[in-house]
């Protein structure tokens, strides 16, 4: 089974959604893929947020157990791909040694109802309300739908 890395900031938010979202799809189209998650700046054997946990809940997937993971702290050779979930991510990543092409940045799927919506980013939800988080959650379903697709 392969095993990719989502990677955010602090593993609090953003990539732990990512992650039970994508193992989730993986599993319900039995792809040989695994996902994990942790962040650059975390700090370690953290819950995720109270609303991380409620926007992944929403959609039938639980966050109760996670658990905040540092990066450095963590066995890279593990993995056959990097996610980030933004561009200065991915950089960190490649700083540390971690082949370009095996890194990816998780950008936000089209908006097809509305064709002035430029932005590609995940916005980080940390410090907002529930509906911050479930954008976050929603936007994360369509990128992990996409991404997916290219494995």
């Amino acid at each position: 089974m392969k095993k990719l890395l989502f990677v955010c900031t602090g593993n609090t938010c953003r990539s732990p959604m990512a992650e039970v979202i994508f193992n989730s799809l993986a599993e319900q189209k039995g792809l040989d893929w695994r996902a994990e998650s942790a962040g650059v700046a975390a700090v370690a054997e953290r819950p995720a947020s109270q609303n991380a946990i409620q926007a992944v809940a929403e959609i039938g997937l639980d966050l109760n157990m996670h658990r905040t993971r540092f990066l450095p702290e963590i066995d890279l050779n593990e993995y056959s791909l990097f996610v980030a979930l933004g561009e200065e991510h991915a950089d960190i990543l490649r700083s540390i040694g971690i082949p370009s092409n095996m890194v990816r940045v998780l950008h936000r799927a089209p908006n097809v109802d509305d064709i002035y919506d430029l932005r590609m980013d995940i916005v980080d939800p940390y410090g907002g309300d529930l509906n911050a988080y479930r954008q976050c959650r929603d936007d994360i379903v369509g990128a992990v739908k996409v991404l997916i697709t290219t494995l």
